[in-house]
């Protein structure tokens, strides 16, 4: 019976795989390209000097992985960049299952079908986008983190590479720094020499200059995508319940009072200092409690702090969560930090369909509680909800599930970093020596 079950499992894991390749390459040339990498074409191609980014500029890391092709095939990079995002998921999925799948088949099997088919990496694959690199650091980073004392020294590395493709990540570079200054330090330097690399080929905005101009235009970044109707961040989950999820006639735009704004605004910003602080508490009590469990929560606690606060979180960059999907069976597994009760494992299998899906979103669209809601929120008559089986995508992350899921992961993780806490107190305990004994010992010795 074991041995029919892994073959079944098998061949679903081999089809689910077959489906992400073909995905991989039957897209076209995504819009992405032009925003992002025009600069560098400009002046590989033109040797026009880079004078001006965008808000959501890439960084440098994006270049050095890009210049190669740019120099060799020109502007025809699609297939190179699905090769490479396929490449970077693949390798990102052994990292994980090395580390929390190795020696059981079954776990290792449904970790690659679930990892294949989850909607977020499916979507980024067909876009040949760059979050499937940022899966791969961070997976990289964690396998580090949680391996040997001489592993734990490289973590940073990879936490470098993944900021200087998207900002965000620097959130997991302040969190190491707080667990461990050493790792945090070697992140730190590995940025500066990136940065340094990037000032030498392709000029200021691309090297040092890059985070300052970043953080310039930082406010008119989180003002564009706060109400942007696919963000599922706090910020974006705030201002989408505060307009009652209705969209202004055949627009994107909220049905919501400008006065509201400020107060929203200051309420986004409470929640992402909470959500913060905690991490950094977590990260700081954790110095006395080293496992790898302990770092393996921790770590995972971060992913989704950083997902939570982020002023945009949209469907690309969900995949980051999917190392919590080699996390969570791994812990439930084997009892970590303690046995798992049901209410516990449901909420974390919620937590994980709601971010992954699994299934192919032209199946979700059929669900009637889109309809449903369509209607109750009063945007039945809205082009972005018309044809449901073609952008589902667009609906399931407007109504927030995305974000739900992020909050129930969040919810998972903190028990779990308490229950962790706790454990450790006791083992510390257990192990501190008594010095009760000896007194009275050397009290009955002096009174005979």
């Amino acid at each position: 019976m074991r041995a029919t079950v892994l073959g079944v499992l098998l061949l679903v894991a081999l089809a689910a795989f077959a489906r992400l390749a073909f995905t991989a390459f039957a897209y076209g040339v995504p819009a992405w390209f032009d925003e992002e990498l025009n600069p560098l074409i400009n002046l590989l191609v033109s040797s026009q000097p880079i004078a001006q980014i965008d808000a959501r500029q890439y960084g440098v890391v994006v270049f050095l992985v890009f210049d190669p092709a740019v120099r060799l095939l020109g502007t025809n990079l699609s297939v190179y960049a699905a090769s490479v995002s396929l490449f970077t998921a693949v390798l990102a999925f052994a990292l994980a299952a090395r580390r929390y799948a190795a020696g059981d088949p079954a776990r290792l099997l449904v970790l690659g079908i679930a990892w294949s088919t989850a909607v977020p990496l499916l979507y980024v694959i067909a876009q040949h986008m760059v979050d499937a690199w940022q899966l791969l650091f961070l997976s990289a980073a964690l396998f580090l983190f949680t391996g040997s004392p001489r592993q734990q020294r490289f973590a940073g590395i990879p936490l470098a590479f993944a900021t200087l493709t998207k900002l965000l990540p620097a959130l997991l570079l302040v969190y190491v720094l707080v667990r461990s200054w050493r790792i945090g330090l070697i992140g730190v330097a590995t940025v500066a020499i990136l940065l340094s690399i990037g000032q030498v080929l392709y000029g200021s905005l691309m090297g040092i200059g890059y985070p300052l101009a970043m953080l310039s235009m930082g406010g008119d970044t989180v003002a564009r995508w706060s109400t942007h109707f696919e963000n599922n961040s706090v910020r974006g989950l705030l201002f989408k319940v505060a307009a009652g999820f209705r969209l202004q006639g055949d627009t994107t735009t909220y049905v919501l009072d400008q006065a509201w704004y400020p107060w929203l605004n200051a309420l986004a910003y409470l929640i992402t200092a909470t959500l913060l602080a905690y991490l950094l508490y977590a990260a700081w009590r954790g110095r006395s409690v080293d496992s790898s469990q302990r770092r393996s929560i921790e770590f995972s606690l971060a992913i989704v702090t950083m997902l939570l606060i982020s002023p945009h979180t949209a469907q690309d960059y969900l995949v980051t969560a999917l190392p919590l999907l080699a996390v969570w069976p791994w812990l439930q597994a084997h009892r970590l930090p303690q046995p798992w009760p049901t209410s516990q494992t449901l909420l974390a299998s919620l937590a994980a369909l709601l971010i992954g899906v699994f299934v192919p979103m032209n199946i979700v669209a059929r669900f009637r509680p889109f309809d449903w809601l369509i209607d109750l929120t009063h945007n039945a008559n809205n082009a972005v909800f018309v044809d449901q089986v073609g952008s589902a995508i667009g609906a399931y992350e407007f109504f927030g599930l995305p974000g739900l899921g992020l909050l129930l992961a969040w919810l998972v993780l903190f028990r779990l970093e308490r229950q962790s806490a706790r454990e450790g107190q006791r083992e510390r305990s257990a192990t501190k020596p008594s010095t009760a004994p000896a007194r009275i010992s050397a009290s009955a010795a002096a009174h005979e």
